[in-house]
């Protein structure tokens, strides 16, 4: 069998196996009528069933083609911020749900960790009255790996700018809290595979235009 002969078989064996759980559910004796999950071929569809935001599958679909998984997710973040479709939400959430769709489709739409390891982006004030976001991290965001972490703070930073929130200014007591908090988790939970100098830690906190929080 070659391998397209495999996957069509697949595709048809599912369909069919869908439409019994269909029917079966019909007949009410389940909690629910409907099957619950929906079939989800491709990325588009992954990151909208994971999201839960109708359109924005369809959204990236005009834009799958010709670009890099990283360019996609910038795009869509850039989309959501601009799109009048949004307007709507809040700008707040507006900008979780551009960091959220970001970081589902660099990890493919396949990982709970753009929902859950994700928990809100704050709205606060800094020392001299400007405003900036913080972005709130719980444990699921370690599924996501590194680079695509790294990534989902640069994604905030690039969605806070289409609404002209200012970067966050670290003060000395919250840049040595930072360093010390990384150095204890390098010494007691776990080693991290390269533990930065306090002088490079201090570089990133005080140039990091998101805090990180959670």
């Amino acid at each position: 069998m070659q391998v397209q002969d495999y996957f069509e078989t697949l595709e048809k064996q599912f369909d069919k196996a869908y439409e019994v759980a269909r029917k079966a559910r019909a007949v009410g004796y389940d909690a629910d009528n409907k099957v619950e999950i929906t079939p989800a071929p491709g990325i588009a569809e992954r990151v909208e069933g994971l999201i839960g935001v109708p359109g924005i599958g369809e959204l990236i679909k005009q834009k799958l083609h010709g670009q890099t998984r990283s360019e996609l997710a910038f795009d869509m973040a850039k989309e959501i911020c601009t799109n009048k479709k949004f307007e709507n939400i809040d700008t707040i959430k507006r900008i979780l749900l551009a960091v959220r769709t970001g970081l589902a489709i660099l990890t493919e739409g396949i990982l709970v960790a753009p929902t859950e390891g994700i928990q809100s982006i704050e709205h606060y004030r800094n020392k001299d009255n400007s405003d900036y976001i913080a972005i709130v991290y719980a444990g699921p965001i370690r599924g996501a790996g590194g680079t695509a972490v790294a990534l989902s703070v640069a994604l905030a930073d690039y969605a806070r700018r289409f609404f002209n929130i200012g970067a966050y200014k670290a003060t000395p007591e919250e840049v040595g809290r930072y360093i010390e908090e990384v150095e204890l988790y390098n010494y007691e939970i776990a080693r991290l595979q390269y533990m930065p100098s306090e002088e490079d830690l201090q570089t990133v906190v005080e140039n990091c235009a998101v805090c990180i929080d959670g």
